[in-house]
């Protein structure tokens, strides 16, 4: 959970994002044909996603079933609650014998390092027929996003949402929602950090 400790920090010091603390989800239908006027940058399709490294551009991510797990801390003690918030989810899986249908990931929805507001995701094949225990079925919902594949250790993150800022800037772009971090690869499955792949989406909309 270092990695995750360390996503925390960098989240804190740099973002492309507003400073309200939850933004509200958009009930906009998006599509893969959609164009960001003020740059014409057009949106790809998920499926035509990569592990090419950096800045992929913006893609349209289709929803996500997941089970979840909300929580809040200050950054002291955020990585105990986040893993404690995927033994939850993890249990939860296993007690619904359901079916993992890609990477682990958390939900950033503010950047108080006093009160951070985090939600543990990993995403899910089918809807369970029985309902968690300790955590929640949730449909993260489709959208735009700026998507970023950053390999390395987590303490060179900063360096991506960095990247990711300056991105907005120069194309006219402005964050409208909750930032997604999904952990491709991490030490439970790659001994290397060098290829440790973090893979950051972010919503945003055109100015």
């Amino acid at each position: 959970m270092k990695k995750i400790f360390y996503s925390l920090c960098c989240i804190i010091l740099a973002s492309c994002g507003t400073d309200e603390a939850v933004v509200e989800k958009t009930k906009e239908k998006n599509d893969s044909s959609f164009t960001l006027e003020a740059k014409h940058l057009v949106v790809k399709d998920a499926k035509d996603l990569t592990d090419a490294k950096g800045i992929l551009g913006i893609f349209f991510v289709p929803e996500m079933l997941t089970v979840t797990k909300m929580d809040s801390a200050n950054m002291y003690h955020v990585t105990e609650k986040m893993t404690d918030g995927f033994v939850a989810v993890n249990k939860d899986i296993a007690f619904m014998k359901a079916h993992v249908n890609g990477s682990p990931g958390i939900i950033y929805y503010n950047s108080d390092s006093a009160n951070f507001v985090f939600e543990c995701v990993v995403p899910i094949e089918q809807m369970p027929k029985v309902e968690p225990k300790n955590s929640k079925i949730v449909i993260l919902e489709e959208g735009n996003m700026l998507i970023y594949n950053y390999y390395g250790d987590p303490e060179g993150l900063y360096n991506a949402y960095g990247e990711m800022q300056e991105y907005c800037k120069t194309n006219n772009l402005q964050h409208i929602g909750p930032m997604r971090e999904f952990y491709i690869t991490d030490g439970s499955t790659q001994p290397d950090k060098k290829q440790w792949l973090t893979r950051i989406m972010l919503p945003v909309k055109g100015l």
